[in-house]
């Protein structure tokens, strides 16, 4: 008695294929030459079309996957920002160990840093903030506001130089000249650098003159800047 050919065998599937194939291009009234075609290079075709689904499937499950673990890092960066001193640094490093590659863990190291700075620890806070600056990307939108905190920062601890050289990368970026070459001039008031001191000065108040017209005659950092000009120009 000749042995039952399974449902499942891959050869069975394969020839059932290309039975179900091969009357349905009979149907669709295809020119000869691309039925001829399609028949002799069914079977690349349909290996072709099985890596397609099985990408397609992968890249689904990796985005629900991932869309479900930022979902889970924001709930628990938002039940850690309910808490107060330690175990509220105990819940944030949770974040940061438990969700490394999210949003969240950055928002927690940012947090760890400002929790180090309003208790005096400015040296903490500068080595968080400056770990978290060297992994970001320029076109990040938290760089900025890191590159801000960090300058003054180091004008807080007296570290002069480098703060010069935090508002030089912050200048860099686009939308923060002026803010950049106003910090950059305060520095360099406070070391007493009188030209740099004029020039950059001179330059946020080019800066911030909106073009084609004339300048906002109640921005407080604007008059502020030209007191001070007119002081080190006397």
């Amino acid at each position: 008695m000749a042995k039952q050919q399974s449902a499942f065998d891959l050869k069975h599937i394969e020839e059932t294929a290309a039975v179900e194939t091969s009357g349905v291009l009979d149907q669709l009234n295809l020119p000869p030459a691309l039925t001829n075609f399609l028949r002799k290079n069914q079977r690349i075709i349909w290996i072709v079309v099985g890596i397609i689904a099985a990408v397609v499937t992968v890249v689904s499950l990796y985005s629900s996957y991932r869309n479900y673990t930022l979902n889970k890092a924001a709930e628990a960066y938002d039940q850690a920002l309910m808490l107060e001193g330690g175990p509220k640094k105990i819940a944030l490093q949770k974040v940061i160990e438990s969700y490394s590659s999210t949003p969240s863990a950055t928002w927690s190291r940012v947090e760890l840093a400002h929790l180090d700075q309003a208790v005096g620890e400015v040296k903490g806070a500068i080595e968080k903030l400056t770990a978290i600056n060297s992994g970001l990307k320029g076109t990040d939108l938290l760089k900025p506001l890191i590159l801000v905190n960090l300058g003054g920062l180091y004008e807080q601890d007296k570290q002069l130089e480098k703060a010069l050289s935090v508002y030089q990368e912050l200048k860099a970026l686009k939308g923060f000249e002026a803010q950049a070459v106003n910090s950059l001039g305060r520095v360099y008031e406070t070391q007493e650098n009188k030209e740099k001191t004029i020039q950059m000065y001179q330059k946020y108040l080019t800066l911030t003159v909106s073009e084609g017209t004339a300048p906002q005659q109640d921005d407080p950092t604007r008059t502020m800047v030209q007191a001070k000009l007119n002081r080190l120009q006397q």
